[in-house]
């Protein structure tokens, strides 16, 4: 087994509440099934990649958790390499917590990674405290001064993102709560008031809120015919007539009603019903006349558009022009890697291009009508030629080329190092900051990416050298993946800044490790954030707050901006947002928090 990946022991029992099984078989492609959806909490991963389940070809799959993503769930480290010929039999078992959020997992075998998907993590109904945040939307025709002309539409809508929204109620105009099924149509002349509620599966239900709107009576009928016009378009000769046929195209319009119709006659002849241009072939002078009629039953004043058509002119015997292009990539020797693209191209200023054909390797001709892909690996001849609406046809042309086998693929990751530069002490120490400079190279696909972490922190993006100012010991983690997907195994470098200036001022001292918001430990690294102050420091529960409210939105300021800054990732910053709501921080029995 390689070393990459590690097996999972199939458990005795499952111990856990909920059971969560992926399946794979043949296909590597997609997993034959997995779970969508899991509620936070104990669970039992089960990887079923065993002939039982349909695999009959011994395909080996992984199922890996992605722990680099920081816009996903991370705290699940899961990689389980399963073949129905390992000493499980190819079902493997493992027992992990889920916190809510989204999970992306994949398969890591090289060749598999379209094998992914994303489990989405709901919060257990117990721990929702939270009610819906619900909304309203009022739709329909307004007039100038924004009221509504004969009836308004009232849509809700309400979302939860923990239990999940259980039902809307509404109450039209101080009547009594109705559940809310379908957008609440009023059709009654006057000033209106909807008010609205959602509760979610919890039991928690929103506060009331409500839309006003005004609904005013239809405006007098219809009286006024639509507006009219027509073009015509085609190909014309020095004189302006048509060569061979002219289109008529004509439109309508209605601001009041709306249109109903439109009718034409061509040269005197009866009106009829117009639904799409209006193409005339006949040589000649011809008159089109027409007309609309609104939905209020008024029709416009007939109007008229003249036009002369000459015949073809003499025919065409020139053939057309042709040409093509090889593309693809390309080695050192000229010749095409894998597969090369022919594109073939005809122009006919005279009567115009009716066809292109093509023949590969003296085989017949056939029509082109797509850029033909060859992949087959040796020398080929493609001939090509062109046929205009007039019958004329092309002298038959061709172009010549080399197709090559693709290099073996890529599966070694690429070479990373870093060096740190800065200004050093007597004891080694940087003084003032440090910057660390990252490099990785990778001599078959080429290098992808560069990521690094910071004292525990998520994985970030490398563009440029990081500069450390923050004064202490730190811990530095790099990595790089290559074009083929091939990641090297994570390197560290330790390095400790002293101060060359007085140090920041922060709201309050605090250096605990981890994140309190008052009593409560959240478990989250209480990291030196980008202004040289830790977290709790920011959050600065102690000091008088307003009311809770108020305390509850400054935290969640802070841990949106360090999001932004990369010092904390989704679950931790909804950890912290979390345990400032249930906290007694802001509210009147609420003395100075302790540390």
């Amino acid at each position: 087994m390689p070393a990459a990946y590690a097996a999972v022991s199939r458990a005795a029992e499952p111990t856990a509440n909920q059971v969560l099984t992926w399946t794979a078989g043949d296909d590597y492609m997609k997993y034959t099934s997995a779970p969508v959806t899991a509620v936070a909490g104990k669970a039992t991963i089960v990887f079923d990649n065993s002939a039982a389940a349909g695999n009959t070809t011994g395909l080996s799959h992984t199922l890996t958790f992605d722990v680099s993503n920081p816009d996903y769930n991370n705290d699940v480290s899961l990689n389980i390499l399963s073949s129905p010929f390992d000493s499980e039999g190819g079902r493997h078992t493992a027992e992990v917590t889920l916190t809510p959020g989204v999970y992306h997992y994949f398969c890591a075998m090289p060749g598999h990674q379209m094998m992914s998907g994303e489990l989405i993590v709901t919060a257990a109904p117990d721990d929702d405290t939270t009610a819906p945040d619900a909304s309203a939307t009022v739709a329909g025709t307004k007039d100038s001064s924004g009221n509504y002309v004969g009836s308004a539409s009232v849509t809700l809508t309400a979302s939860d993102a923990e239990s999940g929204v259980a039902g809307i109620e509404y109450a039209l105009d101080g009547a009594s709560y109705g559940a809310y099924t379908a957008p609440v149509v009023v059709n009654t002349v006057g000033h209106h008031t909807l008010t609205y509620r959602a509760t979610d599966k919890a039991g928690n239900t929103s506060p009331a809120k409500s839309v006003e709107f005004t609904i005013v009576a239809t405006p007098p009928q219809d009286n006024t015919p639509p507006d009219t016009s027509a073009t015509v378009s085609g190909t014309k000769d020095s004189s302006g007539n048509y060569v061979s046929s002219a289109t008529v195209t004509v439109t309508a319009s209605d601001t009041e009603s709306g249109l109903a119709d439109i009718e034409y006659a061509l040269d005197g002849a009866s009106y009829r019903a117009y639904t799409a241009p209006v193409e005339v072939n006949t040589v000649g002078h011809h008159t089109l006349t027409y007309r609309a009629t609104d939905k209020a039953g008024n029709t416009s004043p007939a109007k008229s558009v003249e036009f002369t058509i000459v015949a073809t002119p003499p025919q065409d015997n020139t053939p057309p022009d042709t040409s093509a292009t090889v593309s693809g990539t390309k080695d050192s020797s000229g010749n095409y890697v894998s597969s090369a693209t022919v594109t073939v191209t005809a122009s006919d200023t005279e009567s115009g291009l009716a066809d292109i054909e093509y023949a590969l390797d003296g085989a017949s001709y056939r029509a082109y009508t797509a850029p033909v892909e060859v992949n087959t690996v040796g020398h080929h001849t493609l001939t090509y030629r062109a046929t205009d609406k007039a019958g004329n046809t092309s002298p038959a042309k061709s172009v010549e080329f080399t197709i090559v086998a693709a290099p073996p693929q890529d599966r070694t990751p690429p070479q990373v190092s870093a060096s740190v530069s800065g200004t050093k002490n007597d004891s080694g120490d940087y003084v003032g900051s440090a910057t660390v400079t990252v490099t990785a190279s990778d001599t078959d696909s080429g290098v992808a990416r560069i990521e690094y972490s910071l004292d525990g922190g998520p994985y970030l993006q490398y563009s440029a050298p990081v500069v450390i100012d923050r004064a202490g010991s730190h811990a530095f983690l790099y990595r790089a993946t290559d074009k083929a997907g091939n990641t090297s195994t994570p390197q560290s470098l330790s390095l400790t800044i002293v101060d060359s200036k007085p140090p920041t001022y922060c709201p309050e001292t605090d250096d605990r490790s981890t994140v309190f918001v008052g009593s409560i430990n959240t478990g989250v690294p209480n990291r030196v954030t980008t202004n040289g102050c830790t977290i709790n420091e920011l959050i600065e529960d102690h000091r008088a707050w307003d009311n809770h409210g108020t305390f509850v939105s400054h935290v969640g300021d802070i841990v949106t901006t360090l999001r932004k800054e990369g010092v904390l990732d989704q679950r931790e910053a909804a950890e912290i947002k979390k345990a400032a709501g249930h906290s007694d921080i802001g509210m009147p029995s609420h003395g100075p928090a302790g540390h």
